[in-house]
């Protein structure tokens, strides 16, 4: 676990920039996420992390106010499973579909994953590197307070070989919207 001292000290770093000049661009939400898995296959597992997401300079909006963003999204956790606990780290793109800052968004993305290990009790993932993908929906309340939930989905999409579990959590977050 020495990679999670790392993790934090450069997400605070990259929380603590002051905020760009347009809304859209730059650290959009801060928060903390936790999930289950949605089926046992060799082990049940269950995941915590904290994330951020960073609004990029691509924005699509129509005169409504709804359109497409583009967004960087990072996460450092913990991921328990098999009596086994790990470090889990992710960072990749990112599109929401919203209203601007406020209320309802739906989100899709795609992240590269780093382990510090392979193997939690009888669930080997045949390497620490590994790939997610997510459909997601949120909630941000006027005060900034935001809800979410996401259904995701982590493989090593074959790069090992024919080895290639997966694992399919519910994710519930709460974050701190700007």
């Amino acid at each position: 676990m020495k990679t999670l001292p790392v993790m934090i000290l450069l997400f605070l770093a990259l929380n603590l920039s002051p905020p760009p000049a347009n809304a859209q661009e730059g650290l959009k939400s801060i928060g903390i996420r936790s999930g289950i898995s949605a089926k046992k296959k060799h082990e049940y597992f269950h995941q915590y992390e904290m994330f951020t997401e960073y609004g990029l300079p691509w924005d699509w909006r129509g005169d409504s106010g709804w359109g497409l963003g583009v967004k960087l999204d990072a996460s450092a956790g913990a991921l328990y499973g098999g009596k086994a606990i790990g470090f889990i780290g992710t960072l990749g793109p990112g599109f929401s579909f919203s209203k601007g800052n406020r209320g309802f968004a739906a989100d899709i993305g795609s992240s590269l994953v780093i382990l510090n290990k392979r193997n939690f009790g009888t669930q080997n993932f045949a390497g620490k590197l590994q790939f997610l993908i997510y459909l997601g929906l949120n909630y941000r309340f006027d005060n900034g307070l935001g809800l979410g939930y996401r259904i995701q989905h982590m493989s090593n999409a074959g790069l090992y070989n024919s080895v290639n579990p997966g694992l399919d959590l519910h994710m519930a977050a709460i974050s701190w919207n700007f």
